[in-house]
């Protein structure tokens, strides 16, 4: 089956590939290192948005953002160990272990 009969079934070559079958193995890949090499060098969407965010707000703003982003963080991993911290208790009173070792009892009269 030839490339042209491929194609008339529905079977479309990739976008930028030339899909004749005539070129040398060597050949198709330095074609697909040079298509790598343009897809590497393309600026991304994110490193525009950021470049734009670098023109709008100023460094300091961005520092106090991050800064509170990092308390943000610290604040959940409060919460986190504070929770840890009751249930290690709670396990630790119905198990009657160090718990119920560490009081003294006093007996009132």
């Amino acid at each position: 089956m030839n490339p042209t009969t491929r194609r008339a079934r529905g079977a479309a070559a990739s976008a930028g590939i030339d899909d004749t079958g005539t070129g040398e193995p060597q050949d198709r890949v330095g074609e697909l290192e040079d298509r790598l090499a343009r897809l590497e060098q393309r600026v991304t969407l994110a490193d525009r948005g950021r470049s734009l965010m670098d023109q709008v707000i100023p460094p300091e703003a961005t520092r106090h953002f991050r800064q509170a982003g990092r308390e943000q963080l610290l604040g959940m991993r409060s919460i986190v160990d504070f929770w840890i911290e009751r249930i290690d208790r709670r396990e630790a009173r119905a198990a009657g272990s160090a718990v119920d070792d560490a009081r003294e009892r006093i007996e009132i009269e």
